[in-house]
């Protein structure tokens, strides 16, 4: 690492100071706030005192940033923009937030992001039946039966729908139980900018909801009978499909945020994040939630700490996850390669400890109702009470809200598969 490290250091820093010369002399309107800010991040004493390794990958970090400023720079803070049959997308009223949603952009032209429905049945595990909204045909030749559950499963940031773990989800389902398994892909609009990709979620949302109420009106399906399970901006894209079914009586049946995105998210009003009155039943599972700050210190914060299901469990206090310090020698190489599975363990061990908890539903994943996770490390929470115990993951639903939200519940894991209670 050493001298690779010190070699790669000073042309990424240089990189970065001519990136942003330029960002402020020709975006100035948007990205002087952000070269401003990373000059005092570049400067301060904390930064200084990092080792190579993280250094490079705040400045890699810090480039993302201005590359975002560029993007949504020169044009007017409030906008609008409309698409046949899925309304209009403001960044007025509550997406307006300077401080937690500082660069505004609207998503963008659905026909551009063509996401797509993959089912997958106990009679077609392995292959896959694309189901196409306004085509009758393709469910029609399907094995889609409304007479039993629904799971989608929604990836987040840079991911598709057909990836490893994608993949491990939809086995251990199918296992699991007789389901359709929706793999919802959405990868031609979740790349960089993070920025569009966060908004992009609004209208893919808008999707997945217009196709649940088409599947009603055609083929008999009823919402409550449909589980929404999304991975990071996957989370809040179930979200947003979510409180489009809330209509009258209606409801969707349940949402699994998996360790729900925090940046442009968290301490947001509830229309623009994962809220509880998305769905009858939504439950988190947190396990890489932090304040921004930390993201630039590189200890985690791709996730949220806040609160936003009617139960949020935080598996070994919600902000890392045990075994995430030292990549597996294995699997990743490199300096880069290895900051970077460092920055993501914990962001994605979420969708490990779900696909345990759905091939293992004999397994201890019991997590117990405190205030905090110094609370229940201190052996204050170690009894069930009236709020009740409840079951991380799969089993999440067999708790009864009885009217609560946010209530926080904790347990301590192990590092390796199954992930079971240590507790």
């Amino acid at each position: 690492h050493g001298k690779a490290a010190r070699w790669l250091h000073a042309p990424l820093k240089f990189f970065y100071k001519l990136s942003s010369h330029y960002c402020v002399n020709l975006y100035s309107s948007n990205s002087y706030g952000t070269v401003q800010f990373s000059s005092i991040v570049l400067h301060s004493r904390a930064f200084v005192q990092l080792d190579n390794n993280m250094r490079q990958s705040i400045l890699l970090l810090l480039l993302g940033l201005c590359v975002s400023s560029i993007y949504s720079s020169g044009e007017s803070t409030f906008r609008e923009v409309c698409y046949d049959g899925l309304g209009c997308f403001s960044t007025r009223g509550n997406f307006y937030d300077s401080v937690n949603r500082p660069i505004q952009v609207l998503p963008q032209d659905p026909d551009r992001i063509r996401p797509t429905f993959a089912l997958y049945t106990r009679r077609n595990v392995n292959t896959a039946q694309n189901l196409v909204y306004n085509n009758r045909d393709s469910v029609r030749k399907s094995n889609f039966r409304s007479s039993v559950p629904t799971k989608i499963i929604i990836h987040g940031f840079t991911d598709n729908g057909n990836s490893d773990w994608n993949k491990a989800m939809k086995v251990a389902l199918l296992n699991a139980g007789d389901y359709n398994v929706i793999q919802l892909d959405w990868s031609q609009g979740n790349g960089y900018p993070y920025t569009l990709a966060t908004a992009n979620t609004r209208v893919i949302g808008a999707l997945v909801a217009q196709f649940i109420v088409w599947l009603e009106s055609n083929f008999g399906a009823n919402r409550e009978n449909f589980h929404l399970i999304g991975h990071s901006l996957g989370a809040h894209v179930s979200g947003y499909a979510g409180e489009r079914l809330s209509t009258g009586s209606k409801k969707l049946g349940r949402i699994t945020g998996m360790d729900p995105a925090g940046p442009y998210f968290e301490y947001t009003h509830p229309e623009v994040r994962l809220d509880p009155t998305d769905a009858r039943f939504v439950d988190a599972i947190h396990t890489d939630g932090d304040s921004t700050l930390s993201i630039i210190k590189l200890s985690g914060g791709f996730g949220l700490m806040q609160p936003v299901g009617h139960v949020d469990f935080y598996p070994n206090g919600g902000k890392s996850q045990p075994n995430c310090n030292e990549p597996p020698s294995d699997s990743v190489s490199g300096i880069i390669g290895g900051t970077v599975w460092r920055m993501t363990c914990s962001h994605n061990r979420v969708r490990a400890m779900m696909i345990s908890t759905i091939a293992n539903p004999r397994r201890n994943y019991v997590a117990y109702p405190c205030a905090s996770y110094e609370d229940f490390k201190a052996g204050r929470c170690r009894t069930c009470g009236t709020t009740g115990c409840a079951s991380m993951g799969m089993r999440a639903a067999e708790w009864r809200p009885n009217g609560r939200v946010n209530v926080k519940m904790f347990l301590d894991t192990a590092g390796t598969e199954p992930f079971e209670s240590r507790g």
